[in-house]
C-alpha cells in the first residue's frame, strides 16, 4: 500500500530539523578538526602554540613568536618562567651569532617604534642616545643587551591563528656566551614581575580579555616539545603513560617576583630522602633551568639511594661513568628505576619517575641524571627534568599551580631549521607515529563527517528535479513553477562574482 502524502508544514518542519541537523554536526567536525591543530578558539579563550626542544639535543624548550606588519616575521625564543625580557637580535646587532631565524628586520614592520626617552626617569633603567636600552645578566654568564620597542606580537606559528598583541620586546645588540652558541633566537621571560617597569609578554597576552579568559597558562612538556597554552589548559592531555586519566593536583603558588612553591618531603621509593620545608630552601618553579638542582644535603642523598637501589644490576643497568647508566636487556626505557615523589605543605604528592629525573644522551639504552647540585645556594630549581611528562598549570588568578601527569604532543620538526645546519639534533627527528596517525584520523574523520552532511543535506532538498515521494503532483509542478518564476534563484545557480570571491578567500 503507498504510504500517505505528508501535508507540506510537516514536510518543511522535517527539512528544517534535517538541515540544523546537519549544520551541528558541520560545527562538531569543524571544531574537532581545529581542536586537533591547535588552533585558537574564540568560544574557549586559550591561545596555545607548538614547543620544540629536547633535553639531549637543545637543553632547553622554545616556541615561535610572529612580530611586526603587514609581514609578520618568525623568531624562536626559548620559554623561560624564571626571567621576563622577551628580545632576540635585530638588524645590524654588533655581536649576535647564527639562530634558526634571521634577525628581526626592524625596518621591515610598519607598526613597530623605538621606545625613545630624554632621561632614565622616562625608561624606568638607562637611557642612551635617546633610546630606552636593557642589560640582562644570567646564572650561568650569560648576557644580553639591547633596545626597547613596542609591536605587534602574536604567539605561534601562523597555524594557530592566535589574536595578535601590541607587546614591549627587546632587541638584542649584543649577545654573549649560550645567547651567542644557541640555536634558538631569543628568549620569552614569563616570570611574574615586569621588566624595569616594563610589562612582560604573559601580562600583555592577559589584558587581551577580549580574546584570552583568564591568568592561567600551562606548560605540557613532552621528550620532543610538547605545548604553550594561555588563557587555560588542555584536559586532553590529562592521561598517564598506560591510558588512564589523571587528575590535576594543586599546590599553593607564590607568584610576587617569580614562581615558587613550598616542598615538604622528598622520596626516593619506599626512603624518605629528606623532610622538613627548610630543608629545600625557596623551591623555584623554572622552565628555562634544563636540570634540576637541589641543596647539597639532599643531592648527596638522592644519589647514595639511587646507586644503593640499582646496585648489581637491581634496575637492569650497570654504571657507565658518574652520572650515567647504561640499560640492559635490550630496554629503551629506565622503568626498573625506582620512582621519586614530592610531597608539597598542603599534603600533594607529585611523582618524578625515572624517565624525567634521568635523560636519554642520544643512544637508546644510555641515561644520564637531570639532577644536580646546587652548591653553596641552599634553595631549590624545579626545572624542565621536573616539569617533563606532565602539564604544569599556573594558575595566577588564584595562587595556585597544578600538577598533573600528561602524555603531551611531540613536535620535531623545527620550523627554519635544516639538516645541513644542525644535523645531529635533526637526523631521524619524526612526530610519533601515535600522533600523526591521530591527526590523520581526526582529519579524515572531520572531511568523512562534512561530506555526508552534504550529501544528506542534498538528498533531502523538496521534490528537487524529479517528482519525489514526499510530494504530490500539484505541489511538484506548482514548485516547479515558483522556480521557473524566480529570478534569485537563476541567479543563485549561475553563482555570482561576490560569492566566488568569498569563496575563494
Amino acid at each position: 500500500r503507498a504510504p500517505p502524502t505528508p501535508r507540506p508544514w510537516a514536510a518543511r518542519r522535517w527539512r528544517q530539523l534535517r538541515r540544523g541537523a546537519v549544520s551541528a554536526l558541520l560545527v562538531c567536525a569543524s571544531s574537532v578538526m581545529r581542536s586537533a591543530a591547535g588552533v585558537y578558539s574564540t568560544r574557549e579563550g586559550i591561545e596555545s602554540a607548538k614547543l620544540y626542544g629536547n633535553v639531549n639535543a637543545y637543553a632547553y624548550y622554545f616556541t615561535d613568536l610572529l612580530i611586526g606588519w603587514p609581514h609578520p616575521q618568525r623568531v624562536s625564543v626559548i620559554i623561560d618562567t624564571g626571567s621576563s625580557l622577551c628580545g632576540f637580535p635585530c638588524e645590524g646587532c654588533r655581536h649576535c651569532g647564527h639562530h634558526i631565524d634571521p634577525p628581526f628586520q626592524f625596518t621591515d614592520s610598519k607598526t613597530a617604534h623605538w621606545i625613545t626617552c630624554v632621561t632614565e626617569w622616562d625608561c624606568s633603567g638607562r637611557c642612551d642616545d635617546g633610546f630606552c636600552t636593557y642589560e640582562q645578566d644570567y646564572t650561568e654568564g650569560s648576557s644580553i643587551r639591547g633596545l626597547w620597542f613596542r609591536d605587534i606580537v602574536q604567539l605561534g606559528d601562523a597555524m594557530q591563528e592566535n589574536p595578535p598583541v601590541n607587546a614591549t620586546l627587546g632587541c638584542h645588540t649584543d649577545e654573549r656566551k649560550l645567547f651567542y652558541t644557541q640555536r634558538v633566537n631569543g628568549i620569552m621571560g614569563m616570570a611574574p614581575h615586569t621588566n624595569n617597569g616594563r610589562p612582560t609578554i604573559l601580562q600583555d597576552l592577559f589584558i587581551d580579555r577580549e580574546h584570552v579568559n583568564t591568568g592561567v597558562f600551562s606548560i605540557c612538556l613532552a621528550d620532543w616539545g610538547g605545548k604553550l597554552s594561555v588563557g587555560g589548559f588542555e584536559p586532553e592531555y590529562h592521561v598517564d603513560p598506560g591510558g588512564v586519566n589523571t587528575t590535576v593536583q594543586w599546590i599553593p603558588l607564590m607568584h610576587s617576583g617569580y614562581y615558587s612553591v613550598a616542598p615538604a618531603q622528598l622520596e626516593m621509593g619506599d626512603a624518605i630522602i629528606a623532610s622538613g620545608v627548610g630543608s629545600f630552601g625557596t623551591a623555584l618553579v623554572d622552565s628555562g633551568t634544563t636540570f634540576s638542582y637541589l641543596p647539597a644535603l639532599i643531592y648527596g642523598e638522592v644519589r647514595r639511594k639511587l646507586h644503593e637501589l640499582c646496585g648489581d644490576n637491581a634496575c637492569h643497568a650497570r654504571r657507565d661513568g658518574g652520572d650515567c647508566w647504561r640499560l640492559e636487556d635490550g630496554a629503551s626505557l629506565p622503568s626498573h628505576f625506582p620512582m621519586m615523589t614530592m610531597q608539597f605543605q598542603n599534603g600533594e604528592r607529585v611523582r618524578w619517575p625515572p624517565r624525567a629525573y634521568l635523560f636519554n644522551r642520544g643512544e637508546p639504552t644510555f641515561w644520564c641524571e637531570a639532577f644536580a647540585n646546587n652548591g653553596a645556594d641552599a634553595d631549590t630549581v624545579l626545572g624542565v627534568s621536573w616539569m617533563l611528562h606532565k602539564d604544569v598549570i599556573f594558575d595566577l588568578t588564584q595562587s595556585r599551580l597544578g600538577v598533573v601527569e600528561a602524555r603531551c604532543p611531540e613536535y620535531r620538526h623545527v620550523p627554519g631549521e635544516s639538516a645541513a645546519d644542525f644535523p645531529s639534533r635533526i637526523a631521524g627527528a619524526r612526530r610519533s607515529w601515535a600522533l600523526r596517525a591521530l591527526l590523520l584520523m581526526t582529519t579524515v574523520s572531520g572531511i568523512v563527517i562534512a561530506v555526508a552532511a552534504l550529501m544528506w543535506l542534498r538528498s533531502a532538498n523538496y521534490c528537487g528535479d524529479r517528482r519525489d515521494a514526499c510530494c504530490t503532483e500539484e505541489q511538484e509542478e506548482s514548485l516547479v513553477e515558483s522556480r521557473e518564476g524566480s529570478p534569485t534563484s537563476a541567479s543563485l545557480s549561475r553563482g555570482s562574482p561576490k560569492s566566488a570571491e568569498t569563496s575563494a578567500s
